[in-house]
């Protein structure tokens, strides 16, 4: 199972009118009417080269000045975006479409079923408890909390026999989770509250008496965020600050976690190196309180322990494809499970009933499979379509398997492996006529003669004619893929009778480790090359022309398209740039940036500076230049990428940009990066952008 934190996807006052027709040659700004700014020249020296940065104040979100200046900007954009007919329009039949039940995957403990259910548009999901006789509990219901839908619930881990569950509540997006334990038989909370839980990860003994976590307590000063990293262990009615730390976090921008075995002998402890992968691995015996270490920071693993023996996915020994090792907890002896395979990079992985379920990836599609635990044996489970595994759990214990899948005329479903046998547990009940929903996979050549593969999905009868309006997505990083799903949003658009497309370009982990390093570090370039070629291909083919193709991306992606309104704005009419990361200099001084210099190095070093410099998108904003429509969004609360970026970037833009296109800001105020948004605030931040891509692209009938 995977832990760290990849990059992995939220009233006003108004200045003046938006819709001003007035041009202004020397006044940029004037069509638009956009809230006056400052500019406050800061010139940093990075190892001789002069760098300014006229909106240092920015950074600072908590100053009245920010938060005047960023009511004003949204007043701007919700009062322009909003007041078209676009938006209205699509909000009106978002809501419609989005109104159906939402499942993920389950989990099978002491003979019951646990999982969390969305009814409709109800705001946050429920956690359910199904016994074996079908009668079904509500444990935990974060939309009675608060009604606002932004109390959400982050995680949760069910103890062996089903009696407790630990879960994490946070709130506005924050993901600063409190740990909370429930008795589902008596429905009460079953112990104090535990704060600084952040991504924990929670392991309970077989006798429930108590269980391993990890905590994550902030510090002193303002920002900072993921200190005093350690896993500890919680005896059920003792005082948390008294609980035992079994370990701490050895590196700055290390993360800390645990996974306990199936027999409660044996805690693995894991500290990555940030979002690289890179692991130190200890193996702890439960009943001797010993620690042994097992590998430290040489290769990237993630894995479990099973009957004695750990099992970690791991680039060891160069297998970029991945593989599986066995590691014997009381020897230390290493040995191959799964080798790798030389076509197919494994996703994941998880222990059933002394089996592996092993999930593949071949051309973006999942493969899935049932190998013996010696690796001998495997067999291939079929799935209904071409599709992806979003979710995947099984305890050692039962033969129930359960993986949540969809693609992107699929609508989203549980399936369930037992006995041999595949069947649907679950399948949503769209309102979508998934029959007229056209998907192609296409491999374009990048600009240094790489294939890389891109999704094209639209209605049955779209003609090739250039003037499609197209909405294409990307992410490229952190060795996330970008899979087959289905989407609400995507629906809504192929009805106005567009084409949306992902891009699965380098950075991403579509073929293995080496598809991620591809696009890392000094590489990063070629992911966003492999995106500009794929607006290339959409143009030259026919399904689309620049005017009429916009591009979204969010975080990791947010990066990508920022680059793309600095590096090709040749090549696209509109972009949605959200949560992004933009200022490349200095992201690494703020929240959780540190664990990130892994993926994209750090402007502290020279070397890596210089290949930075020349794409960070907010340094590479052309003077006087003409840009395409530019939405960019960020959330207050966002504990992993600074709000800063998207605000900085829209700052510099309004002032620089000299084409009649608008660049608009917007700040959800109660939330964070995206997790546990509400479903009115994820229709609500969907229409916008789909609203201004239709406005923009001049779609204003369908």
């Amino acid at each position: 199972m995977r832990y760290f934190v990849s990059a992995m996807f939220a009233v006003f006052v108004v200045t003046a009118c938006a819709g001003n027709e007035m041009k202004n040659e020397n006044a940029p700004v004037a069509k638009w009417s956009y809230p006056e700014t400052k500019r406050e020249l800061v010139t940093d020296d990075y190892s001789g080269v002069k760098v300014e940065d006229n909106y240092r104040w920015l950074e600072e979100n908590d100053k009245p000045e920010v938060q005047s200046w960023t009511e004003s900007q949204n007043a701007l954009t919700e009062k322009t975006i909003f007041g078209w007919e676009q938006s209205s329009r699509i909000e009106k039949r978002l809501t419609e479409l989005w109104n159906f039940d939402k499942m993920n995957t389950p989990v099978k403990k002491g003979g019951k079923i646990f999982y969390t259910y969305l009814k409709g548009l109800q705001n946050q999901p429920v956690l359910i408890m199904q016994t074996v006789s079908g009668e079904k509990k509500e444990l935990v219901d974060p939309n009675t909390i608060n009604a606002e839908g932004t109390t959400a619930m982050d995680w949760w881990y069910v103890s062996p026999n089903g009696k407790y569950v630990t879960y994490g509540l946070s709130e506005n997006g924050s993901e600063q989770s409190v740990l909370h334990i429930i008795n589902t038989e008596t429905m009460e909370k079953a112990d104090s509250p535990i704060d600084g839980c952040r991504y924990a990860s929670v392991g309970w003994m077989p006798d429930e008496s108590g269980f391993f976590y990890s905590r994550k307590l902030d510090g002193n000063k303002p920002g900072e965020i993921d200190t005093e990293q350690s896993v500890r262990f919680h005896k059920l009615g003792t005082a948390p600050d008294s609980d035992e730390v079994i370990a701490k976090g050895t590196i700055k921008e290390g993360i800390i976690v645990s996974a306990i075995d199936n027999e409660g002998k044996w805690l693995l402890i894991t500290e990555y190196m940030g979002s690289s992968g890179k692991a130190k691995l200890d193996i702890y015996n439960i009943a001797s309180k010993t620690i042994k270490p097992v590998a430290n920071f040489d290769s990237i693993y993630e894995g479990e322990v099973y009957n004695g023996n750990i099992y970690l996915k791991t680039d060891k020994d160069n297998a970029l494809n991945w593989k599986i090792v066995k590691v014997n907890c009381e020897t230390l002896e290493w040995s191959t499970a799964i080798p790798e395979n030389d076509k197919d990079a494994i996703e994941f992985f998880t222990i059933s009933n002394g089996s592996f379920l092993l999930v593949k990836m071949h051309d973006v599609a999942s493969r899935v499979s049932v190998v013996t635990i010696d690796g001998k044996a495997e067999t291939e489970i079929k799935l209904p379509v071409p599709g992806n595994i979003q979710g995947l759990s099984a305890d050692p214990a039962t033969p129930e398997i359960f993986m949540s899948f969809s693609s992107f005329a699929y609508p989203p479903a549980v399936l369930e492996y037992s006995g041999g046998e595949l069947k649907t547990f679950w399948k949503a009940d769209v309102p979508v006529d998934v029959s007229q929903i056209v998907t192609e996979q296409v491999f374009y050549k990048s600009k240094d003669g790489t294939d890389v593969p891109m999704f094209i999905i639209y209605k049955k009868g779209m003609e090739k004619n250039g003037r499609n309006h197209t909405f294409l997505r990307g992410y490229g990083g952190f060795n996330v893929s970008y899979p087959m799903y289905f989407s609400t949003v995507n629906a809504v658009w192929l009805e106005t009778g567009g084409i949306m497309a992902i891009a699965n370009i380098r950075g991403g982990g579509e073929y293995g480790e080496r598809w991620h390093r591809a696009g890392m570090l000094d590489k990063k370039q070629n992911t966003f090359d492999d995106f500009a070629y794929a607006m290339k291909y959409l143009s030259d083919n026919k399904y689309t022309s620049p005017d009429k193709l916009a591009i979204w991306g969010g975080s990791n992606g947010g990066l990508l398209t920022g680059a793309m309104v600095t590096q090709f704005p040749e090549l696209f009419k509109a972009a949605v740039v959200a949560v992004p990361l933009l200022d490349m200099l200095r992201f690494h001084k703020f929240l959780i940036g540190r664990y990130w210099v892994s993926e994209y190095g750090s402007s502290d070093d020279k070397a890596q500076f210089d290949y930075i410099f020349k794409y960070s998108p907010y340094h590479n904003i052309k003077k006087d230049g003409k840009f395409p429509a530019v939405l960019l969004t960020a959330g207050e609360h966002d504990s992993r990428v600074h709000p800063m970026h998207a605000k900085k970037m829209a700052a510099a833009l309004q002032y620089e940009n000299k084409s009649d296109n608008p660049v608009f800001l917007w700040v959800e105020t109660k939330a964070g990066h995206g997790q546990g948004k509400s479903s009115t605030a994820r229709i609500k931040e969907s229409s916008m952008e789909m609203g201004f891509f239709l406005k923009m692209l001049g779609v204003d009938k369908w």
